[in-house]
């Protein structure tokens, strides 16, 4: 079986970590595009389009600002997380981002992929000085970023080395937004499955020709 997965570079670092088949082939999209829904629903299609001489595809995109709706592969079956986006992918559902989201709704989360591939709110901030200046930044950033209060670590499997990195950082951006800083440990047990297409109710098998269609309140319709 030949198969194609089209991923965002956010979990990438956790993909490669889980381990893929060699008849997989990996195709990490950029993950400013998840700024653009629109375009990343595009470049998604495009991607589908183009790998219909596989015998499956998966997707390791959750919703992801409604960039899957509609989404359709002609003649090969698609499988893709029941996932909000990638921080319910890392933290092993939506019920347990739920769940801590209930406990402290004021949390901006961070991962490895996110730090590498994403462009940070401090980063945010000081293009919008070298644009806008610095008091223009200021209430831009205060006006995106306001409601936060926390700075959350996912930490996964990654090197030591690699793993203070990330850490240094969200300790630095926490420090610019005045954030408490902690850290979680994530859980790639729906990422997993996904990869070795486990039959289980957050795992979403799409036949060919079917479009992904998502109901009232984001969740998938069966």
């Amino acid at each position: 079986m030949r198969i194609k997965l089209i991923g965002c570079l956010s979990t990438k670092n956790e993909v490669l970590e889980l381990g893929v088949s060699s008849p997989v082939d990996c195709d990490f999209l950029d993950f400013a595009l998840h700024a653009f829904p629109e375009q990343l629903h595009k470049e998604l299609q495009r991607r589908i389009d183009a790998s219909q001489d596989y015998d499956l595809i998966i997707l390791t995109y959750g919703r992801c600002s409604h960039a899957v709706a509609g989404l359709v592969s002609a003649r090969v079956p698609l499988v893709l997380p029941k996932a909000h986006d990638c921080i319910s992918l890392l933290l092993g559902s939506d019920l347990r981002r739920q769940e801590l989201s209930e406990e402290n709704p004021a949390v901006y989360y961070f991962s490895q992929g996110w730090l590498e591939y994403a462009r940070d709110p401090y980063a945010e901030y000081l293009e919008y000085v070298d644009i806008y200046g610095e008091a223009a930044a200021k209430y831009l950033i205060e006006t995106l970023y306001g409601m936060y209060r926390e700075a959350v670590f996912i930490r996964t499997s990654c090197e030591e080395k690699k793993l203070e990195q990330c850490r240094q950082r969200v300790k630095q951006i926490a420090e610019f937004f005045a954030w408490k800083v902690s850290e979680i440990v994530g859980d790639l047990a729906l990422l997993n499955a996904v990869l070795t297409r486990k039959q289980q109710t957050d795992v979403i098998c799409v036949a060919p020709g079917t479009p992904i269609i998502l109901e009232e309140g984001n969740s998938y319709a069966d």
